[in-house]
């Protein structure tokens, strides 16, 4: 019989050994009409948000910061991985984070009609 100490020093030696593995345990990505051509044109941001008290104290809206003539996103990814997931269960919920990854889409000047007024 494995005794329980033993249980939970191989519980921590495999969540060790899969955390590289699992480096995004859950993804949810939203894509908008407004599509870009190349990575050239629609640099990928990125950054780490956090909520505390269970969702209570939610964390500071992000500027995205597209560009003002047409502020409008491209993609906006949430990934969540094995390090957010056990930081959110050890503090019961009290702190979640969460990384977020967003692209503008690029400018698309408005285009008219040759031959008319």
């Amino acid at each position: 019989m494995i005794s329980p100490k033993r249980f939970g020093n191989f519980i921590l030696v495999m969540i060790f050994i899969l955390a590289p593995c699992l480096n995004s345990c859950t993804s949810t990505r939203i894509v908008s009409k407004y599509d870009s051509d190349t990575f050239a044109n629609n640099p990928l941001n990125e950054k780490t948000t956090w909520s505390f008290a269970w969702g209570l104290v939610q964390p500071k809206d992000i500027n995205p910061k597209c560009d003002s003539r047409f502020n409008h996103l491209d993609q906006v990814t949430v990934k969540n991985n094995l390090g957010f997931a056990l930081i959110s269960v050890l503090s019961l919920g009290i702190v979640m984070p969460q990384r977020i990854e967003w692209a503008c889409a690029p400018y698309s000047p408005p285009t008219d009609s040759l031959g008319h007024n």
